[in-house]
């Protein structure tokens, strides 16, 4: 395994996979693209992933990730507070927890069809975020997935969903719009958790989600 920066960017280059991990370094900044190949004397690498607090902290406004990445670590674009645009790629499963915690920058986020787990606090405090549609493949929601989004007005929920965590959408004060792929029926056989003292939704004003029977009170 080696460490080496090319074209701005470091990665962590497996010399028998011929993968390569990006990883975190000081002064990344501005529009970053990650190419999906990179090449270190005259050896092509695929790059398949991006380490935890790889982008930490950072002041990186927009980042390009190509389809090979399958892996994003947990808080790699934690506190980026300039972020405004991210692409999840197809392979990735499952969004860490904290991964984009605090962007608050972040308007919109595309969540593509490979993912079933959003972790705790992936989207914690993104207090721009105005709405995201959740993919049928997602079967879970940890705990403070969505809490503090504070901008976000409506959501789109999957009948795929059968696990809410905690706090997953606690003080969305501008969320009157939620919405259910799923029958009435479907929807009171999610799991809803408590084990942070607060129920999912505290502090969202509407009391209604729209089922694709009707609707039901939350």
């Amino acid at each position: 395994m080696e460490a080496k920066t090319i074209k701005g960017i470091r990665y962590l280059l497996n010399e028998e996979t011929l993968t390569a991990e990006v990883i975190q370094k000081k002064g990344y900044s501005g529009d970053i693209v990650i190419p999906e190949i990179v090449v270190s004397k005259k050896v092509s690498y695929k790059v398949v992933g991006i380490d935890a607090e790889t982008f930490k902290d950072s002041n990186i406004t927009s980042i390009t990730i190509p389809d090979g990445v399958t892996t994003i670590g947990e808080n790699a674009f934690r506190y980026c507070k300039s972020l405004t645009s991210i692409n999840i790629p197809d392979g990735v499963t499952t969004i860490e927890s904290n991964t984009f915690e605090d962007c608050s920058s972040l308007t919109s986020i595309t969540i593509p069809d490979s993912v079933t787990t959003i972790g705790d606090s992936a989207f914690n405090s993104c207090s721009s975020l105005t709405s995201i549609t959740i993919p049928n493949s997602v079967t879970t929601i940890e705990r403070s997935a969505f809490d503090g989004c504070s901008s976000l007005t409506s959501i789109t929920l999957p009948d795929s969903v059968t696990t809410i965590g905690s706090c997953a959408f606690k003080d969305c004060e501008s969320l009157v719009d939620i919405r259910y792929n799923g029958t009435i029926e479907q929807w009171n056989k999610i799991k809803f958790y408590t084990d942070l003292g607060d129920e999912w939704n505290k502090g969202v004003p509407t009391t209604i989600a729209h089922c694709i029977n009707g609707d039901v009170e939350i």
